[in-house]
C-alpha cells in the first residue's frame, strides 16, 4: 500500500472561534481525498473537505469511519457513523504526523500488510527516507 500526503492549504480562522485549517490532498491506492485538520484552543478535528462530521479510527475493525452529531427535533442528538472506503488508518497517522512536524514537503508511507497486523510502514519526505515511526 502507498499513501501519498501533501499539505495544499492553510486559512487562519479569527474571531470567536479562531484557529487553524489545514488542508491535505491525500492520494491512496489510486484514491483521491481531499483532508482537512481544523485546530483551535479546545483541541482539534480531522475531517474530509466538503462534507460534515469527523474522521476517527474504530478500535474494533481498524478502519477510519466518519461521525456526524446533529441536534435531533426531540432535544436529542442524532449519531450517523459510516465506513469511509479506501482510507486507512496509516493516513490518519501521517496528517497528524505532518501537521505536529509542520512539514510542507510531500510524505510517503509505504506500508506491507502481513497477514491481520500490519508491519510498521516506511515513511518519506519528498523522497527522502525520514526515519520517523508513526
Amino acid at each position: 500500500m502507498e499513501i501519498k500526503i501533501k499539505k495544499t492549504d492553510t486559512q487562519v480562522l479569527t474571531g470567536n472561534a479562531s484557529g487553524v485549517i489545514s488542508t491535505y490532498t491525500v492520494t491512496e491506492n489510486g484514491k483521491e481525498f481531499l483532508l482537512t485538520r481544523v485546530s483551535h484552543i479546545h483541541g482539534s478535528s480531522l475531517g474530509i473537505a466538503g462534507k460534515e462530521g469527523i474522521l476517527y479510527v474504530d478500535s474494533d475493525d481498524n478502519k477510519v469511519h466518519r461521525q456526524v452529531v446533529a441536534l435531533s427535533g426531540a432535544c436529542g442528538l442524532n449519531t450517523d457513523d459510516e465506513l469511509v472506503e479506501g482510507l486507512s488508518p496509516w493516513t490518519l497517522r501521517g496528517v497528524i504526523m505532518a501537521e505536529q512536524r509542520d512539514e510542507s514537503g510531500e510524505i510517503t508511507i509505504i506500508s506491507q500488510e502481513s497477514g491481520s497486523s500490519p508491519d510498521q510502514p516506511l515513511v518519506f519526505v519528498d523522497g527522502e527516507a525520514s526515519g520517523i515511526i508513526l
